[in-house]
């Protein structure tokens, strides 16, 4: 009897379920090793490189699946992965210095394979965000917590994922909009439907209103999700940070901000 490769994954997917742990051991049924899950795909005909990449998005755990206000608003969590040409100790050293040097964040925390970063409090975090903003080139420094973590896929490769916080941007989205907009308790009633689902729509005009912020919150969270791209395209070739001296000269000879 031959077995294609659905029919494969069907009989390890039973068998999993089926099988009991030795006595004594600490064996989880479901459990299989990396070493026989590259085996076992190889067997099926998938790329055991892919698998590898695959096997590295695993270890950094799941993320969160869409909620309604996600969909609506942008992510409150904008999240990027990418798989690095370098391995994991140098991928987050090289987007440690970018962040620190380049977009002026705070170290706040590190652990082996992840560190957490955070918006430069005071007059002098203050300063450098005027400054950045003054000539176009704000970048993440305004992010008040991003986290990164990277995990190897072989000896030259790595995935490093970034998790960026925009929880309290796209709330202020919606308490901007109820202001300026000047439309009251009916944009007030359509920032809470927004961000409680349980809220529901009736007034005409706040569909209105509701279809301006969600869009405007949407447009803040693929910029955000730019900027990371434009930073991991920077910790992938190596480019050494732009300082806030060279963001100034830039501006000043009409060079665009990267």
């Amino acid at each position: 009897m031959e077995l294609d490769r659905r029919a494969v994954e069907r009989v390890l997917r039973r068998a999993g379920e089926l099988a009991v742990p030795a006595a004594g051991t600490a064996v989880e049924p479901h459990a299989i090793s990396e070493a026989m899950l590259l085996a076992a795909a190889e067997e099926v005909g998938l790329d055991p490189a892919v698998v590898r990449v695959s096997l590295a998005i695993e270890r950094l755990g799941p993320v969160a699946a869409p909620s309604r206000a996600d969909r609506l608003l942008g992510s409150g969590e904008v999240v990027v992965e990418r798989v690095m040409s370098v391995d994991a100790a140098a991928a987050m050293e090289r987007l440690d210095e970018l962040l620190v040097r380049g977009h002026h964040l705070r170290q706040r925390r590190t652990r082996p394979n992840a560190r957490e970063w955070g918006k430069r409090s005071g007059a002098v975090g203050a300063a450098q965000r005027a400054a950045k903003s003054a000539v176009g080139d704000t970048g993440l420094s305004k992010v008040p917590r991003l986290q990164a973590s990277a995990s190897e896929v072989d000896e030259r490769r790595s995935v490093l994922r970034v998790v960026a916080d925009r929880q309290g941007q796209r709330t202020g989205v919606v308490a901007a909009t109820a202001v300026v907009g000047g439309l009251g308790a009916s944009t007030v009633a359509v920032a809470g439907a927004l961000v409680s689902p349980l809220l529901l729509i009736t007034a005409p005009l706040a569909l209105g209103a509701a279809a301006g912020v969600a869009r405007h919150g949407r447009k803040q969270a693929a910029e955000l999700a730019h900027e990371i791209d434009v930073a991991l395209d920077a910790v992938e070739h190596g480019s050494p940070p732009v300082s806030l001296t060279q963001s100034v000269r830039n501006a000043l000879n009409g060079a665009r901000p990267r």
